[in-house]
């Protein structure tokens, strides 16, 4: 999928939203004129206790909107940066046309950073090498000097950590790198990608969340001049562990000594591993051991009861309909995002009624009495849903565990995602690398990455419901056969 078709889906999807929203507030404004023409009347139990759930599903939608529009807008930017660094790379290629028709020298501007793309490419000045040459204790004046620019410009750019982390001997890798791993970083982390992302705190290895048990609450007042109801509000703190997500990767001295670039190979290397990770994290961390607490292991979510036999189009149907309703009658929002294992999205558009044809199908066939709609196939590493089913949007994640229980059963996550919450430094990219020569005798460097994450889903548990994974052996939703 390229950027425009995934920019149309999400004003698409907008545009759904945003029209809701209106729906909802005509909706409001009427009942408010009706008793207003009704010489402004009092509102009825029924038009009150209308108006209270417009208001509430009036700011659900807005919540929608605002974060689609977050979402539009990173995808832009993705596409303004993927063109300017192809008329960059256009512009400074050696004999290219300069401003004034001339022809543009390939040479460095005062403003060029230390190492960029250009560089790498025709002067052959690569940062891997660099790191790894001023780590053994081989860099020339140079290298040295490079490095050293190459701190200063990534403090004056403020995306350096605290002092106590940069002085453990980690190097921050250039922006050219960082944006070129952009789009790897989303892939294999679908689910990572589509909750709420919040900045991580810059210091500590724990965040604490507020969490409130005991809300107010409101009676009718028996007579007048007697107690109204008083609850008083109850917090407690949830305390979300801040993780460490590291990986090593075993590099040739040869590749760094005399490789021509392979500063992009090894990094998107490392960054598709790391997102992988934190990905299955986020999804079934155990909370023990150093990892998180993910979706799946969170105490307090709905969990669907079991399937008596094994998944059925009518089953799974009604099981997806109750999640919908455990999360809108938990939450007292609805659901705005359905994650499954692709082996499940498959299972399901596999499936065909007594005339055979398909349950789940494809837009351009003008669905009519459809589970489900999708618009095309994607890639399973796509943050963008492949289709939707009673309304709400369905995700596709292979990081989801698909042996769980004596089933053994996949699951499927239906989840309020805003209530899904993971604090990430830069994005997601890791940060700190170094160079350690564990193997010299094999003439192998070991590159070490790491990078810090946090996520619950503990603050509104019954904003999740889960289906599958506590059937019996053979039962629910086994893998399927095609």
């Amino acid at each position: 999928m390229d950027f425009e078709q995934l920019l149309a889906q999400l004003r698409a999807q907008r545009a759904t939203a945003d029209a809701s929203f209106r729906a909802l507030d005509a909706e409001g404004q009427g009942i408010l004129a009706r008793a207003q023409a009704d010489n402004a009347r009092a509102l009825t139990d029924e038009e009150n206790e209308r108006s209270l759930v417009i208001v509430s599903e009036r700011r659900a939608a807005r919540e929608q909107i605002a974060t689609i529009d977050a979402r539009i807008a990173e995808v832009e930017a993705e596409r303004a940066a993927d063109a300017a660094d192809a008329d960059a790379a256009q512009r400074s290629a050696p004999g290219a046309a300069g401003p004034a028709g001339g022809t543009q020298h390939a040479r460095t501007s005062e403003r060029e950073a230390t190492y960029t793309r250009r560089k790498q490419v025709q002067d052959g000045v690569s940062f891997f090498t660099d790191m790894f040459r001023q780590q053994m204790g081989m860099a020339s004046p140079e290298t040295q000097a490079r490095l050293q620019s190459h701190t200063a410009e990534m403090a004056e750019a403020r995306t350096e950590r605290a002092v106590a982390t940069g002085g453990l001997g980690g190097l921050v890798p250039p922006q050219y790198l960082v944006d070129l791993a952009a789009p790897i970083a989303r892939a294999g982390r679908v689910t990572a990608d589509i909750v709420r992302h919040l900045p991580l705190p810059a210091e500590g290895m724990s965040i604490i969340v507020p969490r409130q048990t005991t809300g107010a609450t409101t009676a009718v007042q028996a007579t007048q001049n007697t107690n109204v109801s008083n609850t008083d509000i109850a917090v407690t703190d949830l305390v979300v562990p801040i993780v460490t997500i590291a990986g090593q990767q075993d590099v040739s001295r040869q590749s760094l000594e005399r490789g021509h670039g392979v500063d992009e190979l090894i990094f998107a290397d490392i960054v598709s591993a790391y997102n992988v990770n934190l990905d299955a994290q986020v999804l079934a961390g155990t909370g023990s051991a150093g990892q998180m607490l993910g979706i799946l292991n969170t105490a307090g979510t709905t969990q669907m009861s079991a399937f008596g036999a094994p998944a059925a189009a009518a089953t799974f149907w009604s099981k997806l309909a109750g999640a919908i309703v455990a999360v809108q009658t938990g939450r007292f929002l609805a659901p705005t995002g359905i994650v499954m294992h692709p082996r499940r999205w498959g299972w399901l558009t596999s499936l065909v009624d007594a005339s055979n044809r398909p349950l789940v199908v494809p837009n351009q066939n003008g669905p009519s009495n459809a589970q489900g709609h999708y618009n095309e196939p994607l890639d399973t590493n796509a943050s963008a849903p492949v289709g939707w089913m009673q309304g709400v949007p369905v995700y596709t994640d292979a990081n989801l565990p698909t042996s769980v229980g004596t089933g053994p059963e996949d699951q499927v996550i239906t989840a309020r995602l805003e209530d899904l919450l993971l604090w990430e430094e830069n994005g997601g990219v890791p940060r700190e690398l170094r160079f350690e020569q564990t193997l010299g005798n094999q003439l192998t460097v070991k590159l070490v990455a790491y990078g810090y994450a946090a996520f619950t889903a503990g603050r509104y548990p019954l904003a999740t419901a889960l289906i599958g994974g506590n059937a019996g052996a053979g039962n629910g939703l086994v893998a399927p056969t095609f």
